[in-house]
């Protein structure tokens, strides 16, 4: 007879190498092999259980899916609950057991209790394929109107699967979902606004594959159901002041903030929502203003409830102010001294530059700041985010500052970071001096790493350039290759021999250093 799960874990831990774990894992395996051709019914339940431990460690389970099955039709709720535990972890939708497993499930959406039911809801979640969900949908929707709240928001859940393996499906449920905003169980209202998010963000995907002029019919289904949802905004906006005033709530109160996980849902929800919309965009401009202004930043949740309002402002149709607002919330991101919030912070800065850049430019001075910074995820940002930035007014400011982090930049960072400094230069060079200042420099730097289209641009630059200016670029090749050798970089010896080679006449004569207007 096999050991207990128990007992099968200490041996586990009791192990010195990966052979005695394969040893004893193999030896208990073939115990339970056993007894499952033997059909020993009374100890079904606690070899399915060792068989998730050994899942669990990496080693194959696949010989114990039919016995999940089994497990599940017993009338024993321990039994049940262990089968179905481990139907959602070894079996996955591409399972073919699976659709054996379908009429369980049926049967235990009927069962009495609400527990047995509830695993049988969060298995149609984990699980449900697409055949399943048509076959099953109408049993889940009917607990979307239970008497209990546990089963309520299981169903909810559910649906969100079920929604999405078959799209079609959700005009039919529009308005069950819409009623379940009214409920009073927290719990069923979190699983309900974000049963809303995922059908409207459905439908857009749904809208975005097929186009508004392929499919007229999916493309009216999904802007029926962003109608029914929009019409919902004013009671989403109340829902959210009421939120924001209701001050200490015991219940769902984190570090001072007033239940941020329903705020951020519903944020999303109005994000979502609000996308593409005016008179949905026009209804939640003031408590978007309200939520930016109030919500403390002294604690995470806080400053995840300020994230999704800075998301939800920039993408549906808010006022210029409102968007200055986000903007400079996310600039007082960048001081935080959390890392995470300030990569957040670039990344949405980032995605926001091109369409207000002069709000952006507000914080340069911060954004620099952030080059200088030990963790190199944040630098690589930052310096993507200066890149943006760049413009005529601003080049010779942030192409020295570039310059001062391909110092610092990694082997693999700087070929990339040298392609965005020519870019720069051949688009907003301010006099041809400067040009090649700068690209010398570049190449002082990292030329062992730069393309060999930097070197190229450097000598037709030359080429082009008027006498005083060949004559400069020569003599301030010559004396960086003779002051560098033997450890010059490669494309700076390439580009210098070059020009020696062809001015060396003018290494003969003194060298005055041009103007930069010239």
């Amino acid at each position: 007879m096999s050991i207990k799960l128990r007992e099968l874990i200490r041996a586990v831990r009791a192990c010195k190498t990966a052979q005695e774990e394969r040893a004893v894992i193999a030896k208990e395996c073939a115990l339970i092999r056993t007894a499952f051709k033997d059909n020993n019914v009374s100890y079904r339940h606690r070899n399915v259980a060792k068989l998730l431990f050994i899942n669990m460690l990496g080693y194959p389970s696949h010989f114990g899916q039919m016995e999940c099955l089994k497990l599940i039709a017993s009338p024993n709720f321990p039994e049940k609950r262990i089968g179905y535990l481990a139907l959602m972890l070894l079996l996955d939708e591409r399972t073919e057991v699976l659709t054996l497993v379908t009429n369980s499930l049926k049967n235990d959406l009927e069962h009495s209790s609400q527990f047995v039911v509830g695993l049988s809801l969060t298995s149609v979640g984990n699980l449900a394929t697409g055949d399943m969900a048509r076959t099953l949908c109408a049993d889940v929707a009917k607990h979307l109107g239970s008497n209990n709240p546990y089963v309520r928001k299981k169903a909810a859940l559910a649906m969100i699967r079920i929604l999405k393996r078959v799209p079609e499906l959700a005009e039919d449920y529009v308005d069950r979902v819409v009623g379940l905003l009214k409920d009073r169980s927290h719990g069923v209202l979190i699983a309900a606004v974000q049963l809303m998010i995922d059908v409207v963000q459905l439908e857009e995907d749904a809208g975005a594959t097929n186009g508004a002029a392929t499919d007229d019919d999916g493309a009216s289904a999904g802007a029926m159901i962003k109608q029914r949802f929009g019409r919902v905004v004013p009671s989403l906006v109340k829902m959210l002041r009421n939120l924001l005033n209701l001050g200490y709530s015991p219940e769902h109160d984190i570090a001072g903030i007033a239940d941020p996980f329903l705020q951020v849902k519903l944020l999303r929800l109005l994000q979502a929502l609000g996308h593409k919309n005016d008179e949905a965009s026009e209804a939640m401009n003031d408590v978007l203003a309200q939520v930016a202004t109030n919500t403390e930043t002294n604690r995470n949740a806080g400053n995840a409830i300020l994230y999704e309002c800075v998301r939800a402002i920039m993408t549906v149709e808010s006022e210029s102010g409102l968007r200055v607002l986000a903007v400079n919330i996310l600039g007082r991101f960048l001081l935080n001294r959390d890392n995470n919030i300030r990569y957040v912070a670039l990344n949405s800065l980032s995605k926001v530059v091109t369409e207000d850049v002069a709000a952006v430019q507000r914080h340069r001075a911060t954004i620099l700041d952030c080059l200088k910074d030990p963790d190199v995820s944040i630098r690589q940002r930052a310096l993507e985010l200066t890149y943006q930035l760049v413009n005529a007014s601003n080049a010779q400011e942030l192409v020295r500052e570039m310059l001062n982090y391909l110092v610092v930049a990694t082997g693999e960072h700087r070929a990339h970071l040298c392609g965005r400094v020519a870019t720069v230069v051949d688009k907003y060079a301010p006099s041809p001096k400067w040009q090649i200042d700068v690209l010398v420099a570049m190449l002082s730097i990292a030329g062992n790493h730069c393309d060999d289209s930097v070197a190229s641009s450097t000598v037709a630059y030359v080429c082009v350039a008027d006498d005083a200016l060949q004559a400069f670029a020569t003599h301030k090749l010559f004396h960086l290759l003779r002051d560098e050798l033997p450890q010059v970089q490669i494309a700076l010896m390439h580009v210098a021999v070059w020009c020696v080679g062809e001015f060396g006449e003018m290494l003969l004569a003194d060298c005055a250093v041009p103007d930069d207007d010239n």
